[in-house]
C-alpha cells in the first residue's frame, strides 16, 4: 500500500500543477454495482466527496446501502440491470427485450420500493436493450412520470438511451470515462486524469467506477486533493442537461464504447 501511495503522488504531480480554469471545472463520479458486498458499499459511502451511489435493487445489501448512502448525504441512483448482447444471465428485477410499458413500470415500482432514496437511474450492462428505440422510449416515459433523471452508462456505442431520455424531456447525461475497466493503479490514474482534462476543457465530465479495492484506494487518496487542483466534485444530478436544454440538442462526442459489463 505504501508503494501505491507513492505512485499516486508521483502520477498526480502534473495534475496538481495544472493552471486552474477561470471557473472551477466540475466532475461527478458514479460508483456502480453497489449491493453485493456490504463492506465495499460502506467503503464507497465513506469516500471523502459527494460521489453518486448506483445501487442494484435486488441485491443482498442494496436496500440497506441505499438508506445508508442517503443518510450520509450521498446521491443514490437505481442501477438497473438490462438485457445484453451476449444474453448473459441478469439479476432479478431486470429489463428484458419485449417488455411492455406496463411491465417496465412494474419493474420500476419494485426498484423504487427497495430504493426510495433514488433520484435517478442508470443502466447496469444493457448493451442490447439500450440500442433498441422502443424499450428506451417506454423506459423514459416511465422515468418522466416518476421525476427521475437518467444517466447513460454507454455500454454500447450504438446506444439510444441518452437521446431517448432527451426526447422524453428528462434531465439526462452520459458517462464520459470508465475509471477501472482495468484494475490497476496506473490505468485508473490515467483514466482519472482523462476525466480532469475533459472537465477542464468543457467545464464538466462524468466518470463511472466500481467498488473494487484498487478503485477505492485510489479515490481515497486523490479526492482530498481536488480542491487544491481547482476541481469541484459534485453529485451527478448537477451535471445533467435540463429538459428544456436537452430536447433536440446535438449529441456530445461519445466516450469509450464498451465496458466489461455489456
Amino acid at each position: 500500500m505504501r508503494h501505491g501511495v507513492a505512485l499516486v503522488a508521483a502520477l498526480l504531480t502534473g495534475l496538481l500543477a495544472a493552471t486552474p480554469a477561470p471557473a472551477a471545472p466540475r466532475i461527478a463520479i458514479i460508483i456502480d454495482d453497489l449491493g453485493y458486498s456490504r463492506p465495499a458499499g460502506e467503503a464507497v459511502i465513506a469516500l471523502p466527496a459527494p460521489v453518486t451511489c448506483a445501487v442494484i435493487p435486488e441485491t443482498p445489501h442494496g436496500r440497506r446501502l441505499g438508506r445508508q448512502a442517503a443518510e450520509a448525504g450521498k446521491e443514490v441512483m437505481i442501477h438497473l440491470p438490462m438485457a445484453t448482447l451476449d444474453a448473459r444471465a441478469l439479476d432479478p428485477g431486470a429489463l428484458h427485450e419485449g417488455m411492455s410499458e406496463a411491465q417496465i413500470g412494474a419493474v420500476l415500482d419494485r426498484a423504487q420500493t427497495l430504493l426510495p432514496e433514488a433520484r435517478g437511474l442508470n443502466n447496469h450492462m444493457g448493451s442490447a436493450l439500450t440500442a433498441e428505440a422502443a424499450p428506451m422510449t417506454r423506459l423514459m416515459d416511465q422515468l418522466r412520470r416518476r421525476h427521475l433523471f437518467f444517466v447513460d452508462s454507454r455500454t454500447n456505442a450504438a446506444t439510444l438511451a441518452e437521446r431517448s431520455a432527451h426526447r422524453a424531456g428528462l434531465p439526462a447525461g452520459r458517462r464520459d470515462v470508465f475509471l477501472d475497466n482495468r484494475r490497476d493503479l496506473a490505468h485508473i490514474n490515467e483514466q482519472f486524469n482523462q476525466l480532469l482534462r475533459l472537465a477542464r476543457r468543457r467545464g464538466h465530465a462524468i466518470a463511472i467506477g466500481h467498488p473494487y479495492p484498487e478503485t477505492l484506494d485510489y479515490l481515497r487518496q486523490v479526492l482530498p486533493l481536488m480542491e487544491q487542483a481547482g476541481v469541484e466534485v459534485v453529485p451527478v444530478s448537477r451535471l445533467l442537461a435540463p429538459p428544456a436544454a436537452s430536447v433536440g440538442a446535438a449529441p456530445r462526442p461519445p466516450g469509450a464504447a464498451l465496458t466489461s459489463n455489456p
